[in-house]
């Protein structure tokens, strides 16, 4: 199945049946293929995370075309997200050049998440029966919310606490990846064990995910501590969690010297906390029956994403 193609068909089939600005349509199609192309061009060592309500669907032992419109609801959603956190972050210079202005870039934004709703109203073209359609329509909304809740505590709270960084890391991304594999299972099942362990499964992959843009943040706050003096809010977060004793580190701010050890240490942290979310995700799949070649495909992006050297896109 070319995952790409069908995609870009199911968009463009949206965005034809909607009144919008040519220019408008244009660029919510162009700057969403992109992302679509640059996030599979990415990833050679295994599927990318797109594939994910695919494999899912398909290891209930339904055929991937059904999960056709989820997925392409959800990748809107992923695209949508990846543009605000970059404006509400004050990132934009992250991004392509002709998306740099905070009301462009919200406004693409805020119409990714609304042709992805009419997407999801419209499931009936992959023909998902009324049930599963209303549940996974529920999903969304809710997990929307979730993230939402999630980057508000990221914004508001300035120096947050060790615990309340892993509830922020599960409710943006753990949140987004668990709706991946549920909605692809809500598809093909209405088991609710199967339902459970996959949405868990994508919960501590998506935290994965969130662990290894800590660990880029770390890479930046690098290369901008001679100018910043500080640490960023995870490192912060760590140091206090040792304890203001431990190891003679004093708490924030602290000395330029005293930086790199720290980083190192929170390094080692994140690694082994991302090895302690891939072993409760390889758990997740162990005990229910599922096809064994997408079981395998979904291992492999694990097992990638585990290594802390990849990126979504």
């Amino acid at each position: 199945m070319d995952v790409e193609s069908s995609i870009k068909e199911r968009l463009a089939f949206a965005l034809k049946h909607v009144d919008l600005a040519p220019s408008y349509r244009e660029l919510l199609f162009s700057v969403s293929g992109n992302y679509l192309k640059a996030q599979l061009d990415h990833f050679q060592a295994c599927k990318p995370p797109v594939y994910l309500p695919f494999l899912c669907c398909e290891a209930n032992e339904m055929g991937s075309q059904r999960a056709v419109g989820v997925s392409s609801a959800w990748f809107l959603l992923q695209v949508a997200a990846h543009l605000l956190d970059k404006v509400e972050d004050q990132e934009l210079e992250k991004i392509r050049m002709s998306l740099r202005g905070k009301g462009m870039c919200t406004n693409l934004s805020t119409g990714m998440i609304f042709v992805a709703e009419w997407i999801l109203n419209h499931l009936e073209l992959d023909c998902v029966d009324a049930g599963a359609a209303w549940d996974i329509q529920r999903a969304f909304q809710e997990t929307v919310l979730s993230v939402c809740s999630g980057q508000h505590l990221d914004l508001s709270i300035a120096a947050p606490d060790l615990p309340t960084c892993w509830e922020i890391a599960e409710a943006k991304s753990g949140a987004a990846f668990a709706l991946a594999c549920y909605a692809g299972a809500r598809i093909s099942t209405h088991q609710s064990d199967q339902l459970y362990h996959l949405e868990n499964f994508g919960r501590y992959l998506g935290t994965i995910v969130q662990i290894s843009d800590d660990l880029k943040d770390l890479e930046w706050d690098n290369t901008i501590r001679k100018k910043k003096k500080t640490l960023s809010p995870l490192a912060s977060a760590f140091l206090l969690h040792i304890g203001e004793n431990s190891a003679g580190i004093s708490t924030p701010p602290v000395n330029n010297s005293e930086i790199p050890i720290i980083q190192n240490s929170l390094i080692l942290y994140l690694r082994l906390e991302a090895m302690k979310y891939a072993e409760m995700a390889r758990n997740e799949l162990k005990v229910i029956q599922l096809a064994q070649t997408p079981q395998d495909q979904m291992l492999s992006i694990l097992n990638h994403l585990s290594w802390l050297g990849a990126t979504v896109n």
